[in-house]
């Protein structure tokens, strides 16, 4: 399982299209207390003994001391846990990547393309550009040897250059990759068009990065490996019942991406336990039902090609724009219907067409050689 801890909400960024900050009321900004996490720990312990735990906000690093507890409680409690952090490459120092090294975690940073691209989404709060800050982070995790991963939103200021983060990825030799659809909040609006233009634009690229052996595991990857493997691809999410997210104040629920929204406030159906539940998460009826939350059973979706490779898409946008999490989540729909095609035609061409061509290719030659030793004999017939 997975386990979201959200450290803080603040954050030194101001990104236009930010799904945290743009929904808080206007209270001070909350931080996780080491006694909130110490709890957070316990829960866990009570439920699994293995989990991966993400470090959230909010930009994360900007409440380290308490990523350090975490770190230190999950080993006293003899968690067998793996650690990420999913950081805006702000915050970058000697005690970070001697911590980073030590404890081996995997570290993602947030980058929408160069320079003009990424600053025009990705600010700070005095509207000043990240990207020259962000390219330091990444200088200085090389330099030290750290492999890193790059996150980067398509949103209308990139979704006609999605392709143009390969500049990053090839300069710092980045292997571990993927894009994220923008989610809409009040600053940002897009249409169903603007949506087919970013998924068709975002496959073009793919053909880039698959050619350069770069995995990219947020949209295609998801799709094209369980249709080699001939499986079906059940859950996009992990917060489809197995995910556990705590906030600053101990609320827990199963998404992050609901939180701090208004709609838990008015509804109390996603945070709805706290850091001293004694039961079993699992049993829970929110987690029980997000569990089930797959399109083989949803009606709706039972005449759709790509049944088998969807994922159900975020359940949290079907929340917010349609009031439930069993209605369909509209962009992945447009997401499934174009790139079930690319994946079956990329599997054709990797996988099916070279062994045809290798095949034939094997056939040619044997009836060459069949050809050169029948008239060999014929000569030697006629000697």
């Amino acid at each position: 399982g997975i386990a979201y801890f959200l450290v803080t909400s603040d954050c030194n960024y101001k990104c236009n299209y930010c799904f945290v900050e743009t929904r808080f009321d206007k209270s001070p900004k909350a931080k996780m207390t080491k006694r909130i996490a110490s709890k957070g720990i316990q829960l866990i312990k009570r439920n699994t003994n293995k989990i991966k735990i993400l470090f959230y906000g909010g930009e994360p690093l900007l409440n380290f001391d308490v990523i350090k507890h975490i770190v230190e409680e999950s080993k006293k409690n003899k968690l067998k846990a793996t650690y990420s952090i999913v950081s805006n490459g702000s915050i970058m120092n000697d005690e970070i990547i001697d911590f980073i090294k030590a404890n081996k975690i995997s570290f993602s940073i947030s980058l929408d393309g160069a320079k003009e691209t990424n600053d025009e989404m990705r600010k700070y709060h005095n509207n000043v550009g990240t990207f020259n800050k962000i390219r330091k982070t990444l200088c200085r995790l090389k330099d030290a040897n750290i492999r890193f991963g790059i996150s980067c939103t398509i949103s209308p200021s990139n979704m006609e250059k999605p392709e143009e983060i390969l500049q990053i990825l090839n300069e710092f030799d980045v292997k571990s990759f993927g894009y994220n659809l923008l989610t809409e909040n009040d600053n940002i609006k897009y249409s169903e068009k603007d949506n087919i233009t970013m998924v068709k634009n975002i496959l073009k690229a793919e053909d880039l990065i698959f050619e350069k052996r770069i995995v990219e595991d947020r949209i295609i990857n998801r799709k094209l490996k369980p249709f080699v493997e001939k499986k079906n691809w059940l859950r996009d999410c992990a917060g489809y019942g197995h995910q556990i997210v705590i906030t600053p104040k101990g609320e827990v629920g199963t998404c992050h991406g609901l939180w701090p929204d208004l709609v838990n406030k008015e509804t109390n159906n996603c945070f709805d336990i706290n850091v001293d539940y004694k039961g079993k998460i699992l049993e829970h009826p929110t987690w029980k039902e997000w569990f089930h939350r797959i399109p083989f059973n949803m009606p709706q979706c039972w005449n759709c090609i790509g049944l088998g490779l969807c994922g159900g898409g975020c359940a949290k946008n079907s929340l917010l724009r349609e009031g439930s999490i069993w209605d369909i989540d509209k962009d992945i729909c447009v997401l499934t219907k174009e790139s079930v095609p690319w994946v079956i035609w990329k599997y054709f061409d990797t996988k099916v067409k070279n062994k045809m061509e290798k095949t034939l290719s094997n056939k040619a030659k044997q009836k060459k050689t069949r050809n050169a030793r029948e008239k060999k004999n014929l000569k030697k017939n006629i000697v």
